[in-house]
């Protein structure tokens, strides 16, 4: 078993966390389904702090334009269980042109089995990050 030190949480700024998404290609989208929370694995890329996610069409199935999804992703170290977390929320869109969609299908590397039909942009409106850190001590004298 790992020993572990004192963690401390730390808030992110907006820009930080984004910074952060942009560093792992993976994460979870969540939108309502049949007037409930479905969470679906997703690909992503950042953008003009934009998320991109290049999905199947029945994992991400928007039923109209502009629905509220949120976006979440992390990445946690098992042993010293120190990492960071971002949460988003904002609308999300299909991206319709077809320069955009299959510039989209270049740069994103999809490792989910599947045939990708769909590319959707996500505008955040809120973003929350927080990180797990090692608490630093400092030196009173």
């Amino acid at each position: 078993m790992a020993v572990r030190g004192e963690r401390e949480l730390r808030e992110l700024t907006n820009g930080d966390a984004l910074e952060l998404l942009g560093t792992v290609r993976f994460g979870r989208v969540v939108f309502a389904r049949h007037a409930l929370p479905t969470i679906r694995p997703v690909n992503h890329m950042i953008e003009d702090d934009q998320v991109i996610i290049y999905a199947n069409l029945s994992i991400v199935p928007l039923h109209s334009d502009r629905q509220v999804v949120s976006y979440e992703a992390d990445t946690i170290d098992h042993h010293t269980q120190l990492g960071w977390c971002v949460i988003l929320t904002g609308t999300a869109e299909a991206v319709r042109d077809p320069d955009e969609v299959a510039r989209y299908e270049r740069l994103i590397d999809p490792w989910l089995p599947g045939v990708r039909r769909r590319v959707v942009r996500i505008r955040p409106d809120i973003v929350t990050g927080i990180e797990l850190v090692e608490k630093v001590e400092v030196d009173q004298a």
